[in-house]
């Protein structure tokens, strides 16, 4: 049986579904939040942390998902997509669903969305590093010397 439209997650709900679960888990209130969000220049309070998780508040700034990852203690792609494999959508409109296994995966930099042609699959791995750092750039090809490793099959992308 598929997920009725209307019951796909998207970004922001999966965002706040988990930003009020590691909240619960650690035992704070939303001011507790708030107040650690604050030390870190980020100025939220009791009020907007309940604003956000109800969905009144509709979205928040790359610099506030990076300071609710850093103060929940999780990757900020751990924020962003949900821990079940249920249908997830990446964008409100335009893309088909994907399963929230295949979203992390490409959050994370280690597989491209699925439906991507091969050619959107050799540019991804080329802006998406498997190891830190990315070597010297080759003048010929313009790639960087960690693709070779992929192409070659010495990363392996795939695992989790």
């Amino acid at each position: 049986m598929s997920t009725p439209p209307e019951e796909i997650k998207g970004v922001m709900d999966a965002l706040r579904a988990r930003v009020k679960e590691l909240r619960g888990r650690n035992g704070w209130s939303g001011a507790e939040l708030g107040d650690r969000l604050a030390a870190l220049g980020v100025p939220w309070n009791r009020s907007v942390v309940a604003n956000f998780e109800s969905g009144r508040r509709p979205a928040v700034s790359v610099q506030e998902l990076l300071a609710l990852a850093h103060v929940l203690d999780v990757s900020p792609s751990g924020l962003l997509v949900p821990l079940d494999s249920e249908p997830y959508r990446i964008t409100p409109e335009g893309t088909e669903p994907v399963n929230s296994a295949d979203a992390w995966l490409w959050i994370t930099g280690r597989r491209p969305l699925p439906g991507s042609s091969k050619a959107s699959e050799r540019l991804f791995f080329t802006e998406a590093p498997t190891e830190v750092g990315r070597g010297e750039r080759d003048e010929t090809t313009g790639l960087y010397e960690w693709y070779e490793k992929i192409d070659s099959g010495g990363a392996d992308g795939d695992r989790l």
